[in-house]
């Protein structure tokens, strides 16, 4: 997956929103006349809110998360719809300032719509086929291989390890065919069939069993899986990952997108939990959690 278009997108945003953010803060005043008698108060504030605005792509840019990058790509479009009214309203702006207001809607508009391109070219490059979108996650674990590769393949034990599960149970031994059911603590339940376990590679594929009337999530079919490999100074990474084909066919990678706050949140204090051996997860937030990078 190119994480690429996003960043770019996102740079580009950055880049547009401090300049806006520092001509404001600057001669707020001045702008707020060639405009039209809008308050140079009301103009410096603005230019305040923006900098905060361009300190949270900032952010974002540098740890790259899909679901806040979409979060932001929603307040450029908000902007859009809020701002342009504003040039129909009789007597509010002048000539140079309806014409800045479109100016500057163009541009967040545009950079908003590239970074929505950004954030579904890096769901859809997982090469799973046409309709199906895919959220990898690598996370550097403090753990020996071998002891993180043994929690995760305890399956009926990641109820231990997560704080947003009520209980986990398998049916049948640890092997291809298994059938896990977790219990979340809002009380949705699922099932996850076992696809493939290899304790060689430590790698576990699961598919969850989607055509169940009461599956909570809003997917036709999903997969997940996790890959444990050896680090340079013995350490473990990890990598976890969901494949899915959302119900909703054209705006369904929107949901996954959106998903991934709390994915990427909960999975990194779902590894903390194991790397101390499956202590109250609760408390994992008080916990060193594993850096995570996308894959």
């Amino acid at each position: 997956m190119t994480t690429r278009p996003l960043r770019a997108a996102l740079a580009a945003n950055l880049g547009f929103s401090s300049l806006c953010a520092l001509t404001l803060i600057l001669a707020g005043p001045e702008v707020g006349r060639m405009m039209g008698a809008l308050p140079g108060w009301l103009m410096t504030a603005l230019g305040f809110g923006l900098l905060g605005f361009a300190a949270f792509i900032a952010i974002v840019l540098a740890r790259l998360r899909i679901g806040w990058a979409l979060v932001i790509s929603g307040l450029d479009l908000l902007w859009v719809v809020a701002t342009l009214p504003l040039i129909a309203v009789p007597g509010l702006l002048t000539a140079d300032g309806k014409l800045l207001v479109a100016l500057v809607a163009a541009i967040v508009g545009l950079v908003g719509l590239l970074q929505l391109r950004g954030v579904k070219t890096l769901l859809a490059g997982g090469g799973d086929g046409e309709g199906v979108y895919r959220h990898c996650v690598r996370l550097h674990s403090s753990a020996t291989p071998d002891a993180l590769w043994a929690a995760i393949r305890d399956l009926g034990a990641m109820e231990r390890y997560s704080a947003g599960l009520r209980s986990s149970r398998v049916e049948g031994d640890a092997a291809p065919g298994a059938i896990r059911t977790c219990t979340s603590t809002q009380g949705q339940s699922w099932a996850e069939e076992v696809v493939s376990l290899d304790d060689a590679e430590r790698t576990l594929v699961l598919r969850f069993q989607t055509e169940a009337e009461d599956f909570p999530f809003p997917f036709m079919a999903m997969r997940g899986g996790w890959t444990v490999k050896p680090a340079a100074d013995g350490t473990a990474a990890v990598e976890i990952w969901w494949s899915v084909r959302p119900k909703m066919r054209r705006l369904g990678w929107l949901l996954l997108a959106l998903m991934t706050i709390p994915l990427d949140r909960d999975i990194r204090r779902i590894v903390a939990a194991m790397e101390a051996g499956g202590s109250d997860p609760s408390t994992a937030h008080a916990r060193r959690r594993p850096a995570l990078s996308y894959c």
